[in-house]
């Protein structure tokens, strides 16, 4: 197979091995000489043998390599055989020698990215090469954790405008023992942020990507989002084996089945596209909820249950997902909204197994997303309440407790009413509340009494034509 052969003094050797990586990323081979250190006159047949087979010759410039006889060596062999040369600078000037040649500036060291110029001229010296550094499987999990326990390579997060729950508590983290400044973290629209974190959280890295805005980030950002994702981590960390995540979707209020799928559909979309070429072995999503864990799982069971491309692991929960033979069709979720109940509870309610199980099974049996107040939002209370107002007008239907009911619930109450949809309202026994009870409230002692009573409700709104 054609290769690239990197010449670099052995002051450089961190720097070439990330740049090996770096084009091996990108689906090259590439042969680079670690035995310099010690060298022999058959040490030297061997890189002479390499330089002379080479579809492209990369040359690492710096001081040190300037002064090396060995580099200059490689060079008047690459010369003498008209092997195709490629400057890369990393430190010092460029050549004089090597002027009339284009380089590639690597100032940056193990942060620079090859340049879109870069790969074409590799593309045009040797093409676009079998990629043998993807791996042919890789693992997909959800599991239960804690973000900041979880051990991985990278943990990625959205930069929404702001920081919001497990991105932000992170942030604080890397401020607070990695020395790094929340403000170094907020990753404008289209761009990211990748640091290390020194130990600050179990994760070696964390990656940020900004993102729009809460009230613009829904299901078709889901799903590219997680796509950008590994796009960018092809580029900035290609070494990488364990990327780790949160589910992104619930936390500001939209139904998670919808959350993750989207999310999922979008990691294949770059997973099976035959440019691939990253040797990432393992994806997780990270949830503290077990119900949500559970409930997620369900949900991508559903979704791979009659694909060829997935097969269940042998120990635990998870999938093999083969990348080597690509599905026929990966979905894309719609740009249209589906049609969705709002669900409004107090805002310190912690009945998460009342929502997940007594509100959102019924609600989706019936084919409505599910989704609820958001828990964080970003802009100003103005603009909150322009979203709130929206979301509650495109809704089909609202369902609310009024168990310990709150300012909150008032309030989106009266937007509820005002939009005059389906309403579905719910007050556990026993609990008090201060007003006079319309007289269709759903009184439950279970959360199973709930989730009956709501599905009898909307089997008849839907009978009636009204959802």
């Amino acid at each position: 197979m054609a290769h690239i052969f990197i010449s670099y003094s052995k002051q450089d050797i961190e720097f070439m091995r990330y740049l090996k990586v770096l084009l091996e990323a990108e689906g090259y081979s590439v042969w680079v000489d670690e035995a310099r250190l010690t060298p022999s006159v058959r040490w030297w047949k061997t890189i002479e043998q390499n330089v002379m087979e080479c579809s492209a010759f990369v040359i690492v410039m710096s001081p040190s390599a300037s002064d090396s006889d060995w580099v200059e060596r490689e060079i008047l062999l690459a010369e003498s055989e008209s092997r195709p040369i490629i400057p890369v600078l990393l430190t010092g000037n460029p050549w004089p020698r090597l002027a009339n040649i284009q380089y590639e500036d690597m100032r940056a060291g193990v942060r620079a990215k090859l340049s879109s110029r870069f790969i074409g001229i590799l593309q045009s010296c040797i093409g676009r090469q079998s990629q043998s550094t993807a791996t042919s499987r890789l693992i997909f999990r959800i599991e239960e954790g804690n973000v900041t326990q979880f051990e991985a390579d990278v943990m990625a997060f959205k930069y929404a405008r702001s920081f919001h729950g497990a991105d932000k508590v992170v942030a604080r983290l890397l401020e607070q023992h990695a020395h790094t400044q929340v403000e170094e973290l907020a990753a404008k629209l289209g761009e990211y942020k990748f640091v290390p974190t020194h130990g600050a959280i179990a994760a070696g890295h964390v990656l940020y990507i900004g993102t729009p805005g809460l009230g613009q980030f829904r299901y078709p950002q889901i799903q590219e989002f997680a796509s950008s994702t590994l796009q960018i981590l092809a580029k900035v960390a290609p070494e990488t084996q364990h990327l780790a995540m949160t589910v992104h979707g619930p936390g500001f209020g939209l139904d998670e089945n919808e959350s993750i799928t989207a999310q999922f559909l979008g990691y294949l979309q770059v997973l099976q596209s035959p440019m691939w070429s990253m040797g990432l072995e393992q994806i997780t999503i990270v949830e503290r909820n077990a119900a949500r864990v559970e409930q997620m799982r369900n949900t991508i069971d559903t979704l791979l249950k009659d694909v060829s491309y997935a097969t269940p692991l042998d120990n635990g929960w998870g999938y093999w997902l083969n990348l080597s033979t690509p599905a026929a069709e990966i979905p894309v979720i719609a740009k249209a909204e589906k049609a969705y109940a709002f669900v409004i509870m107090p805002v310190d309610s912690d009945d998460d197994d009342l929502y997940i199980y007594g509100i959102q099974t019924p609600i989706h049996a019936h084919g409505l997303l599910c989704e609820r107040s958001a828990e964080a939002f970003d802009g100003s209370l103005d603009a909150f309440f322009a979203n709130l107002e929206s979301r509650i007008n495109q809704a089909t239907a609202a369902v609310i407790d009024l168990t310990k009911a709150d300012e909150s619930v008032y309030l989106q109450l009266g937007y509820v009413w005002r939009a005059g949809i389906p309403t579905i309202l719910l007050l556990k026994e026993n609990e008090t509340f201060y007003f006079e009870l319309p007289p269709n409230v759903i009184r439950y002692r279970k959360i199973r009494d709930a989730e009956t009573a709501i599905s009898g409700v909307l089997d008849t709104l839907k009978a009636d034509g009204k959802i």
